[in-house]
């Protein structure tokens, strides 16, 4: 059986937006993971906001990006659950000890 994966790598948008006399359009890169080769193969789509596009109402036009702070906290959120699990795994050795004696 032969199993193809294919990743496509692109940008989304959504909008433009108009709010108080200003267009707003929002943009985020999108990346999608096709495992198979037919239609019943498995697709994993990723999107991540990227910037936000912002024509004034004198035509200028702003970009702010947005940071995309996801990974770090999920690294964050392991380190802390390592180190919880590990200092649970020392009180516990340390209070068997105390009762063993």
């Amino acid at each position: 059986m032969h199993l193809m994966t294919r990743l496509h790598t692109g940008e989304s948008t959504i909008g433009p937006l108009a709010f108080d006399g200003r267009t707003i359009t929002l943009v985020a890169r999108t990346t999608a993971i096709h495992v198979g080769d037919d239609s019943r193969g498995a697709l994993h789509v990723r999107s991540r906001p990227r910037l936000v596009e912002v024509l004034d109402e004198d035509g200028r036009r702003h970009v702010v990006p947005v940071r995309d702070v996801q990974r770090a906290l999920m690294v964050g959120i392991t380190i802390v659950t390592i180190a919880g699990t590990s200092l649970v795994r020392a009180a516990r050795r340390h209070a068997s000890r105390r009762t063993d004696t």
